[in-house]
């Protein structure tokens, strides 16, 4: 009796150390499982890194929008402003162009005169629509400007580049025509001022010889009465 018991009560020490072996060992092939699910999850969770060009991509879209949400004004982007210094020179080329053979077939200045407001305002659009909304893309303006000047590169790009150089030329032009005439404003203004002080001196000469003759008639008239009294006198010692 005694033997049975101490095999009963073995048993379930060998039971019980088998369950703990089985579950360490399930415990220890479900950790590996468990760190692969972390790691997977902290992978997808990293953001893939961004070339130098993406985040200046980024930061334009972040410039532009908050300066419109501050300021009620949009920053144009550089093909936008590109474009519109391309549809400026296309304008003002074609135009020049235009205008100096009206002038050379009107060699004596007779007849209809170039009309810029009717050529910037109606006839331009309609080709091409305004400067800064064009119809057609950059590139083919450009390359329709191309073939028509020997000035403009039929390269693609360098045509760009051309128009947009003719644009900076111009509008320099412009910005020094306007200088000039500003200083030749000033310089009329100066004219004027130095009129006006000429005629005040002329006035100031007038007004001195005006005193100079009232007191000359003023002397004479001394004189005159001096001579009276003398001869007064004179008649009182004749008498």
């Amino acid at each position: 009796m005694a033997t049975t018991k101490k095999q009963t009560t073995a048993a379930p020490k060998t039971t019980s150390n088998g369950a703990n072996s089985k579950s360490k060992a399930n415990a220890a092939n479900a950790a590996p499982s468990s760190t692969k699910t972390k790691s997977v999850e902290a992978v997808s969770k990293v953001k893939p890194q961004l070339s130098p060009s993406e985040q200046a991509e980024e930061l334009v879209k972040i410039i532009r929008n908050a300066i419109h949400k501050k300021y009620g004004v949009t920053i144009q982007r550089r093909d936008s402003r590109v474009s519109t210094k391309v549809g400026h020179a296309t304008r003002e080329k074609l135009g020049l162009d235009v205008q100096a053979q009206i002038n050379k077939r009107n060699g004596n200045g007779n007849g209809k005169k170039f009309d810029w407001q009717e050529w910037n305002n109606t006839v331009f659009p309609k080709l091409f629509g305004r400067p800064d909304a064009l119809k057609y893309d950059t590139e083919v303006v450009a390359m329709t400007m191309g073939k028509l000047y020997d000035s403009i590169s039929e390269n693609t790009e360098m045509a760009i580049a051309d128009l947009v150089e003719f644009n900076v030329q111009s509008l320099k032009r412009r910005n020094e025509i306007a200088k000039e005439s500003e200083a030749e404003d000033d310089d009329f203004d100066d004219d004027e001022d130095e009129i006006d002080d000429v005629l005040d001196e002329l006035d100031d000469e007038e007004d001195d010889e005006d005193e100079e003759d009232e007191n000359s008639e003023d002397e004479d008239d001394d004189d005159d009465f001096e001579l009276d009294e003398d001869e007064e006198f004179d008649e009182d010692e004749d008498e």
